[in-house]
């Protein structure tokens, strides 16, 4: 009856409301307000997927106000909302844009005054029951007794200047027993009353307050190196969530000496969450590992080197409006990339470096960066714009300052942002400059406020002097406003001489000059451009129909690994995916051929010969052709290539004939 009661109650007062005296203000743009704390009462109910709350939120007009206006999901329904002196005030929703409760005050409010209102409202996030209004992320949003993600970014709470706002408050979810939840800040004691219990957590530092994690958790707390981590698993995962806190403690330590201190000091917690969890970056003082990323032995640190650098950059430093998010994402993706390159050594840069670029291209057409939050946060298309391009711009900037100059911005902006409480591209730019010495709205300005990227081409000659030879030549690229600073090697026998080009419009001339016969010239030699060619749209081609594969929208993933082939013929890697797809839809004969396309192709990575036999062996085996498929195996096992396991995988067939009896894939990791 409660439930019925409280949904009728929201109706009925979105009616009552709709009155001369309101529906007279005009939405505009609603007045400044600045939240300064945040009190959270949650009671969930996981088994109907639902929640109670009351929000207590104090907060200071920044002008004039006759109303205040919050974003709050359509999913809660609002069915009270108090003012300081225990009398309700009128309000509505959706009335300022989507997803928003506007309250209104009587008296007004003079710029500089606080006041406190409590939001009491419901609702839930079930596919069934709400599916009109369903969240559109079950990755921030999700209630049920064998787990529950309320994330910040899901709008489960009344909230000011979406990722901007930050406030001091407490959190306060009540859960049947059996449950444990974490939250951001620090754990207060745990109160038993009857079946449910309630956990608290309080942050007296303004953070982006109001998410939590509550599932069935065993709790195991570890010391690594110089930080303290709790971790929070399955019994049957609690090894694996420890040494995945001792890789989080070597991460953390090189952050640390890099960037100064996170501000949720040397105490940690890793959570073991779901997979659709995957694209969350965590909280306050928390970091998020999945199954999959538990399984991996040993633990692949890309992703957990991204989630913690989100702890200075996003949960630290922050920003002070959405436009600047790449400053909070890109600069985690590349924190993470540098920290690969500082235990993998070059290679390991390069790679991930490389790994950005595609990310950055899958989607880059599709908005500039400042605007990337409209193609919805954390999104596939968000982490591409925002994350991986915004990635790509530090990069660049890195090559026009120099490593030691960045690493200097990188460290003054941090303090800077954090003492602000929010950093920003205007504060980020003015640090940029005085530390370059020179102007660089020409670089933000072409990166961040618009889209599209140079292809290069270099057309020259080699002449013969008098002390050796020169190359004459020009640089090429179809933007008439682009100007960047790009290198040009040219390669001898016995060294490379590199030369800057300030490139600037379509075409930029340059001469080099050597004393013995070039062997070649190679354009952006160290690769500081992001910049587009035949490589990298084959590459963007593949992850594109990886991610498709991946949520099994077959025909699209197939028409992706066609494009990549179109570009490049003899792409091994896209041989061997679509050939994935055919095996998985059990077109054996079409997969056989792609299997053996892939084999006849370049071969990169290395490691798609021997799993290219085995995917042959099994396609044999299930057509009943036993002995074509021991020689497919026997050459696996000549291959020595024991790429996840691939040895011990040819030699289990070779004994025993392969059945199908699954339908998920089972290849390697690219």
């Amino acid at each position: 009856m409660y439930r019925i009661h409280s949904w009728a109650a929201g109706i009925v007062l979105g009616l009552v409301l709709i009155v001369p005296s309101v529906s007279a203000q005009a939405p505009g743009k609603a007045p400044g307000i600045d939240v300064k704390n945040c009190d959270l009462e949650v009671t969930l109910l996981p088994d109907v997927h639902e929640l109670e709350a009351v929000a207590a939120i104090t907060f200071q007009a920044l002008e004039q106000a006759d109303y205040a206006a919050f974003e709050l999901s359509d999913n809660l329904f609002v069915s009270k909302v108090l003012g300081e002196d225990g009398v309700e005030l009128e309000f509505d929703r959706n009335r300022a844009g989507p997803e928003t409760l506007t309250v209104y005050f009587p008296r007004g409010l003079e710029a500089g005054r606080a006041a406190t209102i409590r939001i009491e409202y419901d609702g839930g996030f079930d596919s069934d029951r709400y599916s009109r209004i369903f969240s559109r992320d079950l990755g921030s949003a999700y209630i049920g007794m064998e787990g529950t993600a309320l994330m910040y970014a899901a709008k489960w709470f009344p909230l000011n200047r979406f990722l901007a706002d930050r406030a001091t408050g407490t959190l306060s979810v009540t859960v049947p027993l059996g449950m444990t939840v974490i939250g951001p800040g620090k754990r207060l004691p745990v109160v038993t009353r009857g079946a449910g219990e309630t956990f608290v957590w309080k942050s007296e530092t303004p953070i982006l307050p109001g998410s939590f994690i509550a599932g069935q958790y065993f709790l195991r707390t570890v010391p690594a190196g110089e930080f303290e981590i709790e971790c929070f698993a399955r019994e049957s995962n609690l090894e694996a969530m420890e040494r995945m806190a001792g890789e989080a403690g070597k991460i953390l330590s090189w952050y640390a000496a890099a960037f100064g201190p996170a501000g949720a000091g040397k105490h940690f917690r890793l959570v073991e969450v779901d997979e659709v969890q995957a694209g969350q970056h965590g909280m306050y003082g928390t970091l998020l590992v999945t199954r999959r990323e538990l399984a991996q032995s040993p633990p692949e640190p890309r992703e957990l080197a991204r989630r913690i650098a989100g702890q200075w950059w996003q949960e630290t430093v922050g920003v002070r409006g959405v436009e600047d998010l790449w400053l909070a994402d890109g600069m985690a993706y590349y924190s993470a990339a540098r920290y690969l390159g500082s235990v993998g050594a070059d290679a390991a840069f390069k790679e991930e470096i490389d790994r950005l670029a595609v990310l950055a291209l899958k989607f880059e057409k599709q908005a500039a960066v400042r605007s990337g939050i409209e193609l919805g946060y954390r999104s596939d298309r968000y982490e591409s714009v925002v994350a991986g391009k915004g990635a790509w711009i530090l990069h660049m900037l890195q090559g026009i300052l120099g490593e030691e100059k960045f690493d200097r911005l990188v460290r003054e902006y941090g303090r800077a942002g954090t003492a602000a409480g929010g950093g920003g591209r205007e504060m980020f730019r003015k640090i940029a400059e005085e530390i370059h010495g020179g102007e660089l709205g020409w670089f933000f300005s072409q990166w961040i406020d618009s889209v599209g990227i140079p292809t290069l081409e270099a057309d020259y000659v080699l002449l013969k002097t008098i002390d050796g030879f020169r190359i004459s030549g020009s640089l090429r690229q179809e933007r008439d406003l682009f100007r960047m600073p790009v290198e040009v090697a040219v390669v001898t026998k016995d060294r490379e001489t590199v030369q800057t080009v300030e490139l600037s419009g379509t075409s930029t001339p340059f001469d080099i000059d050597v004393f013995t016969r070039p062997d070649r010239l190679v354009v952006d030699p160290r690769n500081k451009l992001l910049r587009d060619s035949g490589e990298l749209k084959t590459a963007v081609q593949i992850s594109l129909g990886d991610d498709l594969k991946r949520v099994q929208n077959f025909v699209e993933a197939i028409r992706a690994y066609e494009a990549a082939l179109k570009l490049s013929p003899r792409r091994s890697l896209a041989h061997f995916r679509l050939a994935e797809v055919f095996y998985e839809q059990f077109s054996l004969q079409s997969a056989a051929n792609s299997f053996r396309d892939a084999l006849n192709g370049d071969l990169d990575p290395k490691w798609i010969e021997v799993w290219c036999y085995i995917y042959l062996g099994k396609i044999y085996d299930i057509l009943g052709q036993r002995q074509r498929a021991m020689a497919e195996y026997t050459k696996a096992l000549n291959t020595n290539d024991d790429t996840d396991g691939a040895q011990m995988e040819a030699a289990r067939w070779l004994t025993t004939p392969f059945t199908r009896e699954r339908t998920v894939m089972d290849a390697p990791e690219p």
